[in-house]
C-alpha cells in the first residue's frame, strides 16, 4: 500500500494503491493528501482486522443476484426460492438491478426509493420487509465475497410489520360442517374417493395438527394405531423436511382414525409408502394444484357457510392453515398442557404462549372434555340439526367458542357440553324437527345438502 502524488492541469492528485482480498491491484485517487493518507490508514487497519478491503468493482446488483443464485440460492428451501424470485421479479428486475453495489453502500437512501415505489403500488409492510430480506441476503453474500465492505441494508429503517393474525380456532362443529360438505360434493371421480380425501385433508389439519404441506406428504406408513408420524412436507410438488426441519408425532384421535380407515378401504388398501392424499395423477400436489383446490373446493365451501344467517365474516377470510388452530384448542380443552400441545403441533413454547395466549386464557378453569367427546358431540349436532339452526349456533360458537352453553340452551339449539343430558337434548330437538317436516326422498343426504361442482 502506498500514496503517490502527481500533477494534473487542475492541480495535484494523490493516488492510494493496495491489493484486494484476491491479490488484485486496486487504486483510488483523492484531491488532497490528507484524504489519501486517511484512506490509506483505513485500508491498513481493515487488513489488520481481517475485514473486507475497499473495492473498485463496478458489479451491479443484478450481477450480484445472478451470482447469489449460482453459489448460494439453490441451497434455500423450495418455498423460499419461490418467494425470493417473486419479490425480485416484482420489485427489482428491470428497475434497480443495473445500479452498482457500491452506489447502495454510498447512498442507502436508494432502499427508501425502492420501498416508496412498492408502497405506491400497494405493497404493504409485510411485502416490503420480505423485499429487504432478499436484498440483505444478496448484500451479505457480496460482503462475504469482499465485493463491498458492509451490508447497507442494516442501515435501512424497517417498515413496521403488520400485526400477526390472531388465531381464532374453528369449533369442532364448524370443522364438521366444512368436512361434511366436502365429503358430499359431486366430483369427476365417480368413486367418491376424491371428496372423501378432501374431508380427510380438513380432519388431518383440524384434529391431527398437521400443516397443509405435512398433510399432503403423509403416507399410510405414517398412520399408526395411536399416533401420526410427521417428518416431511410437500412444497412445490416435492417432498422435503417440515417447516421447522424437525420430526414429531401427534396423537391420532379415534374419530380421525376412523375417517382415515374409511378412506384407505375405499381406495383399495394402498401400501404404506403411498400418499394418504395424493393429487389427481396419484403423485405429490404441485403448488398450482393446491392453489386450485383452495379456490374451487375450500373457497366454495367456506363461502357457502360464511353467507349463512347470520353471516360469518371471520370464516369468509379463513384459509386452510387456520384449521391447525382448531387442533390446539381441541387439545387444550381436553386438558393437555400447552408445552405438550406445542410439541404435537411443531411449535416452540414461545410461539405457543405468544400466539395462543388468548386461547389458553379463555380455557383457564373450564371443565375438561376429551378430544373424542368434543368431536363426537359436534358430529351428533351436525347430523341432527337443520342447517338454519346450525348457522345460528355457529355464530355463537365463532364469537364465544367456550361460553356457548347458556346462549345455546336459551335459543333451544344446543346443549350443555358438560352434562350427560347433551346427546338426549340434541336427539329430542331432531325428533321434533323430523316430525314437523315431510319425509326426505330416498337417497337424499339428510343434512347439509351440497350442490355439484
Amino acid at each position: 500500500m502506498s500514496v503517490d502524488s502527481y500533477k494534473t492541469s487542475d492541480g495535484m492528485r494523490f493516488r492510494v494503491r493496495w491489493r484486494d482480498g484476491h491479490g488484485e491491484p486496486k487504486s483510488k485517487v483523492f484531491n488532497s493528501r490528507r484524504e489519501a493518507n486517511a484512506f490509506d490508514v483505513d485500508v491498513k487497519a481493515r487488513k489488520q482486522r481481517g475485514e473486507a478491503l475497499p473495492t473498485t468493482t463496478r458489479e451491479t446488483l443484478g450481477e450480484a443476484w445472478d451470482e447469489f443464485w449460482k453459489l448460494i440460492g439453490y441451497r434455500l428451501a423450495k418455498q423460499t426460492q419461490l418467494s425470493y424470485k417473486q419479490q425480485w421479479s416484482a420489485n427489482i428486475a428491470g428497475k434497480y438491478d443495473d445500479r452498482e453495489l457500491r452506489a447502495f453502500v454510498a447512498d442507502p437512501s436508494l432502499f427508501d426509493v425502492i420501498l416508496a415505489s412498492m408502497d405506491k403500488r400497494g405493497a404493504g409492510p409485510a411485502s416490503q420487509l420480505k423485499m429487504l430480506t432478499v436484498l440483505s441476503a444478496v448484500f451479505s453474500a457480496a460482503v462475504a465475497w469482499k465485493r463491498i465492505p458492509v451490508n447497507p441494508v442494516a442501515q435501512v429503517k424497517k417498515p413496521k410489520a403488520t400485526p400477526k393474525r390472531i388465531p381464532h380456532p374453528f369449533p369442532p362443529m364448524v370443522v364438521e360442517r366444512i368436512a361434511l360438505r366436502m365429503s358430499r360434493r359431486t366430483t369427476k371421480d365417480e368413486s367418491g374417493n376424491r371428496a372423501l380425501a378432501d374431508a380427510c385433508f380438513i380432519y388431518l389439519m383440524s384434529y391431527g395438527g398437521l400443516r397443509p404441506g405435512e398433510a399432503l406428504a403423509l403416507t399410510w406408513g405414517d398412520v399408526g394405531h395411536r399416533t401420526l408420524t410427521i417428518d416431511k412436507a410437500i412444497a412445490l410438488g416435492e417432498s422435503g423436511p417440515t417447516k421447522t426441519r424437525t420430526n414429531r408425532t401427534a396423537p391420532l384421535v379415534a374419530p380421525l382414525a376412523d375417517n382415515l380407515a374409511e378412506l384407505r378401504k375405499a381406495r383399495g388398501n394402498p401400501g404404506d409408502d403411498e400418499l394418504v392424499i395424493p393429487s389427481m395423477n396419484g403423485g405429490p400436489w404441485t403448488q398450482s394444484q393446491y392453489n386450485n383446490w383452495r379456490r374451487r373446493v375450500w373457497g366454495k365451501v367456506k363461502k357457502t357457510l360464511a353467507e349463512g344467517e347470520p353471516p360469518q365474516p371471520r370464516l369468509a377470510k379463513a384459509i386452510p392453515y387456520d384449521c391447525r388452530h382448531s387442533f390446539v384448542s381441541l387439545q387444550l380443552r381436553a386438558g393437555a398442557s400447552p408445552l405438550e400441545v406445542a410439541r404435537w403441533a411443531g411449535h416452540s413454547p414461545k410461539v405457543m404462549y405468544d400466539h395462543y395466549a388468548h386461547v389458553i386464557d379463555e380455557l383457564e378453569g373450564e371443565p375438561r372434555l376429551s378430544a373424542v367427546e368434543q368431536i363426537e358431540r359436534a358430529r351428533k349436532a351436525v347430523n341432527a340439526l337443520e342447517p338454519s339452526d346450525l348457522d345460528k349456533l355457529m355464530d355463537d360458537l365463532m364469537l364465544r367458542p367456550v361460553a356457548t352453553a347458556q346462549a345455546g340452551r336459551a335459543a333451544g339449539l344446543f346443549f350443555d357440553p358438560d352434562t350427560e343430558a347433551s346427546i338426549a337434548e340434541v336427539e329430542a330437538i331432531a325428533a321434533k324437527q323430523r316430525a314437523a317436516s315431510p319425509p326426505e326422498q330416498e337417497g337424499a343426504s339428510p343434512r347439509e345438502q351440497v350442490a355439484p361442482d
